[in-house]
């Protein structure tokens, strides 16, 4: 190596250290981002207590729960909104009975204490059509949903 070498690579060096050092933390963040992000944003749809318009609610869950993401995403929607000013898709103590997917149709069996109505309770025929929304917009490779109440058909004449 000659002196004007040298004299250059000395003049460059801070700046390549600090270059490969960037480049070295940006790397490192994107594999914590990457391995530390396990929640997916979620969108819930409520009904308007004062008028008759919908209150929308973002909330993160878990991506891959135990119970599987619809399951844990119909147990959220049932818990009801954070803001006070909704109203219920059904009556407090609704949970689900068992939810399942098969061929892009959801097959969802809730408890009897929907029937139960309620102030702050809308009508279980729009609750299920509400939900339905939710759920679809939420998960769009479910095309179509059976609602069951205690196992029996919820729209049975």
């Amino acid at each position: 190596m000659t002196g004007k070498m040298i004299k250059r690579l000395q003049k460059y060096l801070p700046q390549m250290i600090l270059t490969v050092l960037m480049l070295i933390i940006l790397i490192v963040s994107a594999v914590i981002f990457r391995a530390g992000n396990d929640r997916q944003r979620r969108i819930f749809i409520f009904p308007s207590a004062e008028n008759g318009r919908y209150i929308v609610e973002y909330r993160n869950l878990a991506k891959q729960p135990g119970q599987g993401d619809v399951r844990l995403y119909v147990d959220e929607i049932l818990l009801g909104s954070s803001v006070e000013r909704t109203r219920m898709l059904f009556a407090p103590g609704t949970v689900v009975r068992s939810c399942f997917v098969r061929d892009s149709v959801l097959f969802l069996n809730l408890s009897q204490d929907l029937i139960d109505m309620g102030e702050g309770v809308i009508e279980i025929r729009d609750g299920f059509a509400l939900l339905e929304k939710n759920i679809k917009k939420n998960f769009p490779k479910i095309k179509e949903i059976d609602f069951f109440v205690e196992g029996k058909s919820a729209f049975e004449s």
